[in-house]
């Protein structure tokens, strides 16, 4: 694929959430599996939109996309908008990736049930480009030694690796 370097989407929204949580998921340090906040993102996912005719697709073991049916719509649910930047780019990610492997016409959508919000994404050619950009410097950051240092911001307090950076 343009012989850019594949992430999953996690990575990608990691990316833009903090540099050292993906350094540590790429390199097998997945301590989501414990977190209460992931277990709710998890059932907040499988309960909203019940009604909508979407499916869950894995594409080449790699991206996992909702496919809201009949209408051309990759959907990302989130349980909330405090991290809108990552969800729009792990989005335009998937658009990306789904336009190197021949959909075109697809359109993005983020949705925060909570707070009864829907925000629509395309795949601009500058989006592209931010979309490229991201996947150089993942690229980039996994292959250093030794994970970024930590930098404290509000979103530390919740995370699942807070234990693991700050003790």
């Amino acid at each position: 694929m343009d012989d850019l370097p594949l992430h999953t989407g996690t990575e990608v929204n990691y990316y833009v959430v903090c540099r050292r949580k993906l350094w540590l998921y790429s390199h097998h340090l997945e301590l989501e599996r414990s977190s209460d906040r992931v277990a709710l993102g998890a059932l907040l996912h499988e309960t909203s939109y019940e009604r909508l005719p979407k499916r869950e697709v894995l594409i080449d073991s790699l991206i996992k996309v909702d496919i809201l049916e009949g209408s051309g719509k990759v959907l990302e649910v989130k349980y909330s908008q405090k991290m809108a930047e990552a969800a729009r780019l792990q989005v335009l990610y998937y658009l990306y990736y789904l336009k190197r492997k021949g959909l075109t016409g697809l359109v993005g959508e983020v949705r925060f049930p909570r707070q009864r919000r829907i925000e629509q994404v395309y795949l601009t050619e500058e989006a592209e480009r931010q979309v490229e950009a991201a996947l150089e410097e993942i690229a980039r950051l996994n292959e250093l030694e030794a994970p970024p240092q930590a930098e404290w911001t509000p979103i530390c307090r919740p995370c699942a690796y807070a234990e693991f950076c700050w003790g």
